[in-house]
């Protein structure tokens, strides 16, 4: 995946995307390891990725470059949003928003065999002990790391929709 692909404008072709499902071991001190097929497209310039809070019991995987852009230019929108006037009467929802943003997201190091050690609000809102499992699930435009249970909720779920959900998207 390069660097300079920006998931949300649409730049990505088929070899791009992160597409498969992994079952892998949390290590005693919270590590695991990507699939080494992602590593290289998830690595920023100086071998981190950035881990984002999605919903309970899965976090996401970003390039740095590629969430950077992204959350850019949605802080852009909403700052103008903000200037102008156009949130007035909204300040709960700016402040929401300034909450989940100041929790949301961080950087960590890829070590060797494209290793990642979950920070612990990251391995709370996970929902995983260290020596258990979890699912590595390729999301097109990112990586997720899901507890077992809630993946297989979220795909018992949706797995119904994907035969529209492709047409839509393909169409």
């Amino acid at each position: 995946m390069a660097d300079s692909v920006n998931p949300v404008r649409g730049d990505l072709d088929k070899s791009d995307l992160f597409l498969g499902e992994w079952a892998r071991s949390m290590d005693e001190r919270y590590r695991l390891s990507l699939p080494v097929e992602w590593v290289a497209g998830l690595s920023g310039d100086e071998g981190q990725c950035v881990l984002a809070k999605e919903r309970p019991g899965c976090v996401s995987v970003w390039n740095p470059q590629q969430w950077e852009s992204y959350l850019a230019d949605g802080i852009n929108l909403v700052s103008n949003k903000i200037r102008s006037g156009r949130l007035a009467g909204r300040l709960d929802q700016v402040q929401r928003l300034g909450r989940l943003l100041s929790t949301r997201h961080r950087t960590v190091p890829i070590a060797g065999r494209g290793r990642i050690a979950i920070p612990d609000s990251f391995r709370d809102f996970l929902q995983v002990e260290s020596g258990g499992n979890v699912m590595v699930v390729g999301a097109a435009v990112c990586v997720e790391l899901w507890h077992p249970q809630r993946w297989s909720e979220h795909i018992g779920e949706h797995m119904p929709e994907f035969r529209q959900l492709f047409d839509q998207l393909a169409d």
